[in-house]
């Protein structure tokens, strides 16, 4: 392994590129430091804008600057008991090693692969289960593996081959961990497709080897969430050193890092040592492989750390979540422009939005889950990230201000309210009233896709509004409060209204400026934002939330 460290020449060019980058992409003008210390930066109004293109910086997260120095733990280090749990974990099954090794194939055909995964029952029965589901639009139901294999395409069958054997090898002994392991899911499904994508642009990679680090480079979570929640849920509530990193608090508390205790893992599991060491160094893919090491695979590790930022950036999978800036180096050697606005171009947003429509197709989470991805504030919370909002910058903000959400609500007079003896969801009113509970928010949710589904609007227009209305409902769920919906499909495009009373800008930040409001929403929707699935609009009080699908 390398041990190669900054030289002091290096380090302040390095420090210097390091500050022109957050300039240009975060509005800031203070230097950074080359080191592991978080930079916090402000979520809203941290923006950049190349090639008339505008991205929106997750800052309420940390931005993080890994020092040259920072050697994590070795795989010995791991605490006895953390080893003890991880050695209770069963062997990966062999239908994961042989599917793995045969996708990644070149001479691999959906017939080959579908011979393997035919000797596994239950995962033949998720793969047809998957291709024949709503959001395929299929217009017949497919009955054999090896037309699943094909109608999927190789990377949704490793991508359901991994998810379904992780989650049968490391079951969660905490059911309240179960929104957190989807979401972590979601963003190693994401870093795998963004991780092609990106492969695919470069060449002289191997995007099989890629894809499969991408969705396996967090196992390490994965293990501690679903081995020791009590640890991990401490870790969460501990206070902390604002400087200090995620990768610093899982020593302490693990005596190793999540890296460590994957690669631990793909070492139990006898998985390639190249994936193995991959899998141990994805934080610092300089320290991965030797210069010497075939170029093609010092690529791939270089490509997934910065396939795992760019996810970041379209879904946010946890509170503490930090943001790492890759090096020139990374840069350099994949060949790609240091600029996250020309990195995340429509073609890295579409593999981060299928993944996460994806795998929102097959949740199982109850309708109040409240998701990182879209988390409003309110009270103490939003005054928090009001207070890092600071100045307003020159461009504005990229939610709007306007009335369209309520002509839309004015003219549709019409109510149609959630009751147990309420009319068929097909005879439904475009307008829709429920009570903020888990079952009005179901109900609510039901009676949108049936009112769509009559207007004959395949599942794939609609998905993501599915799911951005999913993750922004359930943060309107409170006693005594009702949630209103309107919906209208105009010039090919869906527009849904929301209006809650805990949607108000009065009840979420009281005594705050009055253009405040739509800055705070940017730092809360930037996900959406980031990804381009639609033009946000919000009434000036704040009440009304307008979504419009591009």
């Amino acid at each position: 392994m390398s041990t190669d460290t900054l030289t002091e020449a290096q380090s302040a060019g390095f420090a210097q590129w390091l500050s022109a980058l957050l300039k240009r992409l975060f509005g800031t003008s203070a230097a950074a430091p080359a080191t592991s210390e978080p930079v916090s930066t402000p979520r809203a109004i941290a923006q950049a804008k190349e090639d008339g293109e505008f991205v929106v910086a997750p800052g309420g997260y940390k931005i993080r600057i890994p020092h040259a120095d920072d050697m994590s733990a070795s795989v010995g280090e791991v605490l006895p008991e953390v080893r003890q749990g991880l050695n209770l974990l069963p062997p990966l099954p062999m239908v994961v090693l042989e599917l793995l090794k045969e996708i990644q194939n070149t001479n691999s055909t959906a017939a080959s692969v579908a011979q393997i995964a035919a000797n596994d029952p239950s995962l033949a029965a998720s793969l047809l289960r998957t291709v024949n589901g709503a959001a395929s639009g299929l217009s017949r139901k497919v009955t054999s593996v090896a037309e699943a294999v094909s109608y999927l395409g190789f990377g949704v069958v490793r991508s359901l081959v991994v998810q379904l054997r992780l989650e049968q090898v490391m079951p969660l002994r905490d059911p309240a961990a179960a929104v957190e392991t989807e979401d972590l899911w979601v963003h190693s499904l994401a870093v795998s497709y963004i991780a092609d994508a990106l492969a695919e642009r470069i060449g002289d990679v191997d995007r099989g080897f890629v894809a499969t680090l991408g969705l396996l480079h967090d196992i390490g979570r994965l293990a501690i969430v679903a081995q020791f929640p009590d640890r991990a849920a401490a870790l969460r509530r501990a206070a902390h050193d604002p400087s200090e990193s995620l990768l610093d608090r899982e020593r302490r508390a693990f005596g190793a890092d999540h890296a460590v205790i994957g690669a631990t893992l793909a070492l139990r599991w006898k998985l390639p040592a190249d994936l193995t060491q991959a899998v141990r160094w994805h934080h610092q893919p300089e320290k991965a492989f030797e210069a010497h090491d075939p170029l093609a695979i010092r690529k791939a590790v270089h490509l997934i750390q910065l396939a795992d930022q760019l996810a970041k950036y379209c879904f946010a999978y946890s509170a503490d979540m930090e943001i790492e800036m890759p090096t020139q180096q990374t840069f350099d050697l994949l060949g790609l422009p240091a600029s996250i606005p020309r990195l995340l171009d429509a073609r890295i947003r579409a593999a981060a939005g299928k993944a996460i429509l994806f795998a929102d197709d097959s949740s199982k989470r109850p309708a109040t889950a409240v998701r990182p991805f879209l988390k409003l504030t309110a009270a103490a919370d939003a005054a928090q990230v009001v207070g890092r909002l600071g100045a307003a910058t020159e461009a504005p903000p990229r939610i709007a201000v306007g009335d369209r959400g309520s002509a839309l609500f004015d003219a549709n007079t019409t109510i149609c309210r959630h009751s147990q003896t309420t009319r068929s969801l097909s005879q439904e009113s475009p307008r829709l009233l429920a009570p903020a509970t888990g079952e009005g928010i179901e109900w609510l949710m039901k009676a949108l896709i049936a009112q769509w589904e009559s207007q004959s609007i395949p599942p794939r227009q609609y998905a993501p509004m599915r799911t951005a209305l999913r993750a922004l409902l359930a943060n309107l769920a409170g006693p005594n409060t009702e949630i209103e919906l309107v919906h209208q499909r105009a010039d090919g495009q869906l527009h849904v209204a929301v209006r809650s009373m805990l949607l108000s800008f009065t009840h979420r930040i009281p005594q705050s400026p009055p253009d405040i409001g739509p800055r705070l929403l940017e730092a809360e929707l930037a996900n959406l934002l980031n990804l381009g699935w639609f033009e946000i609009e919000t009434s000036a009080d704040g009440a009304i939330l307008l979504l419009r699908s591009r």
